[in-house]
Order: structure tokens, then C-alpha cells, then sequence
């Protein structure tokens, strides 16, 4: 009997080691993937018809869906542009005018006089390269003669007393580093270009400066309507901090939170905090109650049950998922992409039909709800049959990514169905993570933050200029501009301040 135990271990070892080597050569081939492989999330459907029961299964789909009112957009190939794109028409233009020598003008075939026949106009871009400019304020001064008082001409406002730089540095530092990533160094060797002497230190006080100005107060008014919404979306990133003996760092997290696609004020939010617990998301949110939209994270969860909130779930994620699943090797993964890639075809043809009539945001909303009752649910309806055949094939076990998809897909199902019913809330939380992406890009210039502050002062930064991206606005005119008026503001007037808020004042001026 010995020997025989001895062969049945043997044997148990062999398998356990056999599906250890299986889950390695999963997590070997994602992570090729990610490494040397195209990031977009761009999958070949023919990928996705891999069995005979799944193609039945997806016919089947095909035929209930058939004949409804909103038709898929066809997945044409993108065609190339032919020639170059003119340059836009509010460029400013220096013309320079050419012409030919009038000892020039003369047939050189029968020696007559030319005649000016029209002209041709070639345009060339032309960069004039940045410069720091002193402005020096001369105030002529007026003395009574018989030594009563001096009079001289007020200076304008700066940004602080005896400031030594003009609104639009302490404007051009903040979109240099929070909109184009460049960390403060790199700026200190940009200014020495200019010939100007501006050290670290002096930059992250002009930013600190402008973060207790401006930023905070109109923060705090995107704040409170942000809260105003009753969907919300929100993501996070970790962040590193570094330690205040500065011998190394600890991982804080930045929160984006934004209104959904298709609100009046589309803006986002960044909220710095020092961990990932359900403290971050409890603080921001108040008493808020709504829908929100967000991963599987559990930390919202609690504020979720305390405020009555309706969680909705992300498809994107989920298709990451089994993605990721089809990618290390589990070809049952294309069974269910099928189906959630129909999904996102059926939200993408109601956004063309929408921007194609010119529909209003409630009619968009009526729209979404109809089409989501007549083909999303049928859709759904047949990828969870799929998703619970694959969650009790106990092939399925084999398969580390897939299950993780499976599993995800099953808990999350009440959120990821929280769509059907509400017609403002999309189906995915893209719109976040590329908010967030800003953030990442930048992460990878300036590495860490230097301090818990310089957390929170990046987080309203980071605010301000995703937002006025969001609002189609200039980020360095609409910075400067708001660095001057906050002083003259009266708070029941900073909601003027907010980067949408200022667009429509501006395009009121422009009107009026």
C-alpha cells in the first residue's frame, strides 16, 4: 500500500504542478501582451466565433435582435485622409508679398509686357518661440507746491504684495507642469533659456499661491455642483507621496469624479487622498445620493449602503477581463466577448441617431431607455446563459484569467444591469480613466508628489485644467484671467469662475 500512496501523491503533484504551469503561461503571455503588444482594446471578431455551440448560440442573438429600429454601425475600414489639413482660420497671418521684378515682366518668347492675372497663395506655419518680457511700470508723481501731498498713479493689482511676476508666469507655470507634465526642474532650465532666474522653490510657492487664490474657492464651487448631479462617475490611480525624512515614499490615491457624458457642466473633480479606504469616497461624497458609476471596488460600498446610493457597473472592465482571458490563451473567453462587443455596438449607433436628429439630453435618455428595453436586454439575457455555463464547465477552473472574468461578471451583475433602468447613466466608465490618464502621463515625468500638500494642491490643479478641456476652453488665458477676477468676485458670483461658467460669460461678451 505504501508504494501505492507514494504513486498517488506523485500523481496529485503532477496535476497541482501542471495547472500551476498552465496559470504561469497565462500570466507569461498577458504580460507580452502589455508589454510589446498594442494597448488599444481592438479585437478581431473573427477571434470571437471559436465553437459551434457558440456560433449557434450567437445566431440565435442575431435573429432575436433582428429587425429592431436602431441598426449597428458598420465596421468599415478608417480611410486615409488625402492632402494636408489648412491651418485654422483663427491662426493670425503675416503675409509677405512676392512679386516680380518689373525688368522681369517681359515675354521672354515675343518681348511683350505681361499682365497681372490673380495670384497664388501658399501658407507655411511659423513658430515664434517663447520670451520673458519685463513690463516696467513707470508712475509719474505730482507734488503740491505747497507741500500738502504727493500724488502718483496706482499700480495695478498683482498677485500678492510687491509681487515680482505678472498673473500670466504664475498661469504659465500651472499649465506647464499639471497640463504638459513638465516637472519643475525641467522649467527651471526653460526660464534659464529665457534668461531668468527662477528656482524650485520660488515656482512651488507661485503654484501654492495660486492654489489658495483661485483654485480653492472655485473647487469648492465645482464641488458643490458636482453634488448637484444625479449621476456621477469615478475612478482612482495610486500615487506615490514621499515620506517627510524623505527616505522613501507610501502609496496615496487620487480620486477623479466627474459628471456623466452629456450633462450641461461636464467637469471633473480630483480628490487627493492618503490611502485607498472607503474614508476617501465617504468624505467627498457627503450625504450625496444617486447612481454611481464605478469598477467592483468595495470601498464605495459602505457609503453606498449609508446613503442609499445605486451602484452601475462598468462593461468596459468587464471586457478587459476576457480580453485579458482570450489573450493569455482561454479561446472560451471570444463566447462571451461577442455578446458585450454587441453592446457597445447598440450604444454607439444610439449616439450616432441622437447627434443625427439633434436630440436634446432628455430626448437622448428616452431614446437610450427604449433601445436598452428592446435589444441591450436580449443581449444581456443571452451573455449571463453563457457566463454561467462558463462558471459551472469545470474546465473553466483552469483558466486563472477567465475565471476572474466569470466571477467578476456574476458579482457585479446587479450593477452591471443598473443601465436598463436609468437612461442617463452609460454603460462604461471610460470617460473617467481617460480623465485619469491625464494624471498618469504625468506621473511619469514628475514620479511622486513631494508632500501630502502637494497631493492636495495637484488635485485642484489637475481639476481645473481637465475641466476646461472638458469646457473646450484655453487653460493658460482661462487661468490668468480667473487669477485677476477672483479678487473682485463676490462668492455668490464664483460659479462665474468655473471654466464652463467663464466660457459663457465670455461668449455673452462676444455676443453682446
Amino acid at each position: 500500500m505504501a508504494p501505492l500512496t507514494d504513486i498517488d501523491e506523485a500523481n496529485s503533484t503532477i496535476v497541482e504542478l501542471r495547472g500551476e504551469i498552465e496559470r504561469l503561461r497565462e500570466q507569461l503571455r498577458l504580460m507580452r501582451q502589455r508589454m510589446f503588444g498594442r494597448r488599444r482594446e481592438v479585437i478581431d471578431p473573427n477571434q470571437l466565433m471559436l465553437f459551434e455551440a457558440g456560433i449557434e448560440k450567437l445566431a440565435k442573438l442575431e435573429m432575436q435582435a433582428e429587425g429592431q429600429a436602431v441598426a449597428e454601425p458598420k465596421q468599415d475600414k478608417k480611410k486615409r485622409g488625402h492632402g494636408r489639413a489648412p491651418f485654422a482660420p483663427h491662426l493670425p497671418r503675416d503675409e509677405v508679398d512676392l512679386d516680380v521684378p518689373e525688368d522681369e515682366r517681359c515675354c521672354l518668347e515675343c518681348d511683350a509686357m505681361m499682365r497681372h492675372i490673380g495670384t497664388d497663395v501658399t501658407e507655411r506655419g511659423h513658430i515664434i518661440p517663447s520670451r520673458l518680457v519685463v513690463k516696467r511700470y513707470v508712475r509719474h508723481k505730482y507734488a503740491c507746491p505747497r507741500g500738502h501731498m504727493v500724488k502718483s498713479a496706482p499700480m495695478p493689482a498683482g498677485v500678492v504684495d510687491k509681487a515680482k511676476y505678472e498673473p500670466s508666469v504664475y498661469a504659465h507655470l500651472v499649465t506647464a507642469k499639471y497640463g504638459d507634465h513638465l516637472p519643475l526642474h525641467r522649467l527651471q532650465g526653460i526660464f534659464r533659456r529665457f534668461g531668468a532666474h527662477l528656482p524650485k522653490q520660488s515656482m512651488w510657492d507661485m503654484l501654492a499661491r495660486f492654489d489658495e487664490i483661485a483654485a480653492k474657492p472655485i473647487l469648492a464651487e465645482m464641488r458643490r455642483q458636482l453634488l448637484e448631479e444625479e449621476v456621477l462617475q469615478a475612478d482612482e490611480t495610486p500615487i506615490k507621496v514621499q515620506l517627510e525624512d524623505q527616505r522613501g515614499t507610501r502609496r496615496g490615491t487620487l480620486w477623479a469624479w466627474r459628471s456623466a457624458r452629456g450633462s450641461p457642466n461636464e467637469m471633473t473633480v480630483a480628490d487627493f487622498k492618503d490611502d485607498r479606504s472607503a474614508k476617501g469616497p465617504d468624505a467627498f461624497l457627503g450625504d450625496w445620493t444617486g447612481t454611481l458609476l464605478t469598477d467592483g471596488y468595495d470601498g464605495v460600498n459602505p457609503t453606498a449602503r449609508k446613503n442609499a446610493i445605486t451602484r452601475a457597473g462598468c462593461w468596459a472592465h468587464a471586457r478587459r477581463k476576457y480580453r485579458d482571458a482570450l489573450t493569455a490563451g482561454a479561446t472560451r473567453a471570444g463566447l462571451a466577448l461577442r455578446p458585450i462587443q454587441r453592446l457597445f455596438w447598440i450604444e454607439r449607433a444610439v449616439m450616432a441617431r441622437a447627434k443625427e436628429q439633434k436630440l436634446d439630453r432628455d430626448q437622448l435618455v428616452q431614446l437610450r431607455l427604449s433601445v436598452r428595453d428592446r435589444r441591450s436586454k436580449v443581449v444581456l439575457r443571452d451573455l449571463y446563459e453563457i457566463v454561467f455555463a462558463l462558471q459551472e464547465d469545470p474546465s473553466t477552473a483552469a483558466s486563472e484569467q477567465l475565471r476572474k472574468a466569470v466571477n467578476y461578471t456574476v458579482n457585479q451583475r446587479q450593477p452591471l444591469l443598473a443601465h436598463l433602468d436609468d437612461g442617463r447613466v452609460p454603460i462604461h466608465n471610460n470617460d473617467t480613466e481617460r480623465d485619469l490618464r491625464h494624471v498618469v502621463t504625468g506621473r511619469k515625468n514628475w514620479l511622486t508628489f513631494a508632500s501630502e500638500k502637494g497631493g492636495h494642491v495637484a488635485a485642484r490643479l489637475y481639476s481645473l485644467v481637465m475641466s476646461c478641456k472638458l469646457a473646450d476652453v484655453n487653460v493658460e488665458t482661462y487661468l490668468e484671467d480667473v487669477l485677476t477676477a477672483v479678487a473682485t468676485t463676490p462668492a455668490s458670483r464664483v460659479g462665474e469662475l468655473t471654466p464652463w461658467g467663464w466660457a459663457r460669460a465670455r461668449a455673452t461678451n462676444k455676443d453682446s
